[in-house]
C-alpha cells in the first residue's frame, strides 16, 4: 500500500522548505529582544517604604506637584452648591492635613465641619460685630455675603487660648504646634485644589469672639482658632498676583 506524504515532503518542495526555515531563523536573530528575554531573571531588589511611582517617573510627578503648588489660589466666589462627592474629597484633604510636619508629634490640629445651624449662628455673630463698628447696612451686606459661602470648616489648635507668652518662646510647644497647624491648613487647601475644589483661608474678629467657640462646638480653654476655611466649586480662576520680590531678593546664599 502506497503511503501518502505531505507536499513539503515531496522532492520539489524540499528546497523551498529549507530556505524558508533558514530565512525565519535569520529574521529572529536580527529582531531586537529584551535584555532579559533569554537570560535568567535578575534577583528581586528590596524597595524602601514610600519608594515607587515617584522614582519611576520623577519629572512627571514634579510637574504635577509644582503645578498644584503654583496653581492654588484664594477663591472669593463659589458656586452656591457643593460639588458631588465633596465629603469624600474633604476627608482626603483632612487626611493630607494630618501628614503635615509636626516636630513634637503632638498632632494638635482639630477640624470642625459646620452644618446649617452653626453656619447661620456664625454668620449672624459676624454681622453683629460688623454692624457695631461699621453700621447696620454693612452688617446686613456681610450677612448676605457670608451666607453665600457653601462649605465651612473651622481649624483649631490644641492649647491654651491667648497663650502669648508661650508663643514668645521660640522653642516652646505653643509656637511649634501653631506652625504645625498652619502647615496642616496649607496641605488641606492644596489637596482640595488638586481635587478641583477651591478654598479661602480666613480669620477675623469673629473667630476670636468668646461666643464663636460655642457656635462651633469647641472648648476655648483647650483650643484656639487657626482659621475658617470656606470651600466649594470656584466660579473664577484668579490670575496669580505679581510677586513683589524675585528669587534673588528672598534667597541668600551663605558659604
Amino acid at each position: 500500500m502506497k503511503r501518502s506524504r505531505c507536499c513539503f515532503c515531496l522532492p520539489r518542495f524540499r528546497c523551498l522548505c529549507y530556505h524558508a526555515s533558514l530565512a525565519a531563523l535569520l529574521l529572529l536573530a536580527l529582531l531586537p529582544r529584551p535584555a532579559d528575554a533569554f537570560s535568567s531573571p535578575a534577583p528581586p531588589t528590596r524597595r524602601r517604604r514610600g519608594e515607587g511611582a515617584l522614582s519611576a517617573r520623577p519629572q512627571t510627578r514634579f510637574r504635577e506637584v509644582q503645578g498644584n503648588l503654583l496653581g492654588r489660589r484664594t477663591i472669593n466666589d463659589f458656586a452656591p452648591d457643593l460639588p458631588p462627592g465633596w465629603e469624600r474629597s474633604l476627608e482626603l484633604a483632612i487626611e493630607a492635613a494630618t501628614h503635615a510636619p509636626n516636630h513634637k508629634r503632638t498632632e494638635p490640629w482639630r477640624f470642625y465641619l459646620l452644618g446649617p445651624k452653626s453656619i447661620e449662628e456664625v454668620c449672624r455673630l459676624n454681622a453683629e460685630l460688623v454692624a457695631a463698628t461699621k453700621g447696620e447696612a454693612a452688617g446686613e451686606a456681610k450677612l448676605r455675603r457670608w451666607r453665600a459661602m457653601p462649605g465651612w470648616l473651622v481649624v483649631t489648635c490644641r492649647g491654651k487660648s491667648g497663650a502669648d507668652r508661650a508663643m514668645e518662646d521660640p522653642a516652646g510647644l505653643a509656637r511649634e504646634d501653631y506652625a504645625a497647624c498652619c502647615c496642616a491648613v496649607q496641605n488641606l487647601c492644596l489637596s482640595l485644589n488638586a481635587q478641583a475644589i477651591g478654598t479661602k483661608w480666613t480669620t477675623g474678629p469673629v473667630n476670636f469672639d468668646e461666643r464663636f467657640s460655642g457656635a462651633v462646638g469647641f472648648d476655648s480653654n483647650e483650643e484656639f482658632v487657626v482659621g475658617t476655611i470656606w470651600f466649594g466649586a470656584a466660579l473664577q480662576s484668579p490670575s496669580p498676583p505679581a510677586k513683589k520680590m524675585g528669587l534673588e531678593d528672598v534667597l541668600t546664599r551663605v558659604e
